[in-house]
């Protein structure tokens, strides 16, 4: 029998490569009942758009779960089993009633909390309505995205307010991607700041900004309470040193910074282009839907545009299946490309990781660790609270003029490593008090 272990080196021997490879399941899948769809549906998630509302119900797939989206003539949104408690009949056939929605096949109405309000081919003496409830899920509306928690009502958590959301003079325009593809190989991208270097720059031609191919020091940071992780993300570029902060918070929430910065000048912390969330239609689709963000400090260029953003679209290449032909795709690939390219569901067993992959295995273990201290029957810690009274966040650019530093990995190093130190030990304070100590710390880290 052929040893095959010394073919693993060897050119032309794909023939010993076909191993049939195994996927992670614990993190990947989110079906009902699974780690990852348990831990998942203790978070409120976004579901849909406003704009796609109308005078109809929506149908939607979440989590594995078959539902129905609607606003009733009263104005207040459901989120429902999307199969009639009755004879099972689709409620996006329903028809939308002033406290609810109505089955088109016998009537039967069901509220937004899925009381049974009338059953009108059954005896008045019916039982059916004390006894029985449809499944429905809490639902609220945010800046033109709908979010809905779909876990346990009595561990229902309020809806997270992070510091990003309440930024001055910012505008949040929502939007929604669909992928055919696992959420877990969507969501890692973020903690994967060396694929900007490549995919966005090097292999065809800047998507961006030029300055995204210049190879990067990159460090994570986890948090200490296992709540997500961070990255601090240093270049440098025609005499600035360009500090880019990005971060991932658990189960499936990411910001990065504004998607057209540019190293032109000094910069202190101007925040995020993104606030997204990764959400499991079920275990071989996802969608992201979140905000792109909009305001004076960000996009100095001029590059964004708000009119691109909205349902299978967003102002930036290479991000949905709908916004170019294949033959342009396979061309010029981005982001979309690179994740549905590794199939259905990614499988692990057969990467090959190295060093610049540090980021996506400190989140593979801390989603794992997360699920594990869920079925141990432990709650995920708590977010921290800023002076305002919202959970701070990490996410921005340091752009600072330092040429000095220009052939000094070392240097370069050191002050990234400070200037992340500075944006971490602010997070407790105000929005306009920490952005000033952010500059004073960090220009510190250039003189010492």
């Amino acid at each position: 029998m052929t040893d095959t272990t010394q073919w693993r080196s060897r050119p032309y021997a794909g023939y010993y490569k076909r191993q049939v490879g195994a996927e992670d399941s614990a993190i990947s899948r989110s079906d009902p009942g699974t780690p990852m769809g348990e831990f998942m549906r203790r978070f409120w998630q976004p579901v849909a758009l406003v704009s796609q509302l109308s005078d109809v119900p929506i149908p939607i797939r979440i989590l594995g779960e078959d539902l129905v989206v609607f606003r009733d003539l009263s104005g207040r949104l459901g989120v429902l089993h999307r199969h009639c408690s009755h004879r099972r009949t689709s409620l996006e056939y329903g028809i939308i009633a002033q406290n609810g929605v109505r089955c088109c096949y016998h009537g039967w109405l069901f509220g937004v909390d899925g009381q049974i309000l009338e059953t009108p081919g059954e005896p008045e003496s019916s039982p059916i309505r004390r006894i029985l409830c449809h499944g429905a899920y809490p639902a609220i509306e945010r800046d033109g995205i709908i979010f809905s928690y779909l876990g346990p009502p009595e561990e229902k958590p309020e809806f997270p307010e992070f510091d990003t959301f309440a930024l001055p003079g910012t505008e949040r325009v929502p939007y929604l991607i669909d992928y055919p593809c696992n959420w877990l190989q969507v969501a890692e991208n973020p903690m994967d700041p060396f694929h900007s270097v490549f995919l966005h720059t090097r292999v065809t031609r800047a998507h961006f900004n030029p300055a995204w191919g210049a190879l990067p020091i990159v460090e994570w940071h986890p948090t200490p309470e296992g709540t997500g992780v961070w990255l601090t993300n240093a270049r440098f570029w025609k005499g600035y040193l360009w500090v880019r902060t990005a971060e991932h918070i658990l189960p499936n929430f990411a910001q990065p910074p504004d998607i057209y910065q540019d190293p032109d000048r000094e910069k202190i912390f101007p925040r995020v282009g993104i606030s997204k969330w990764t959400v499991p239609v079920d275990d071989t689709h996802s969608q992201i839907i979140g905000w792109r963000h909009f305001s004076p400090e960000l996009d100095l260029g001029g590059k964004g545009d708000r009119s691109k953003v909205g349902l299978n679209a967003v102002d930036f290449l290479g991000q949905t299946g709908f916004e170019r032909s294949h033959a342009e795709a396979v061309r010029t690939p981005g982001d979309y490309e690179a994740q549905i390219g590794q199939g259905p569901i990614a499988l692990h067993s057969l990467e090959t990781l190295g060093k610049t992959d540090a980021g996506v295995l400190a989140l593979r273990r801390l989603l794992r660790r997360a699920v594990d201290d869920l079925a141990r029957g432990q709650r995920s810690a708590a977010l921290e609270r800023n002076a305002e009274g919202r959970h701070p966040t990490m996410a921005g650019d340091v752009i600072l003029l330092a040429p000095n530093l220009e052939n000094d990995a070392e240097a370069q190093r050191r002050v990234a490593r400070r200037i992340g130190e500075a944006i971490w030990s602010t997070r407790l304070l105000r929005a306009a008090e920490r952005r000033r100590e952010i500059e004073r710390l960090s220009r510190a880290a250039l003189s010492d």
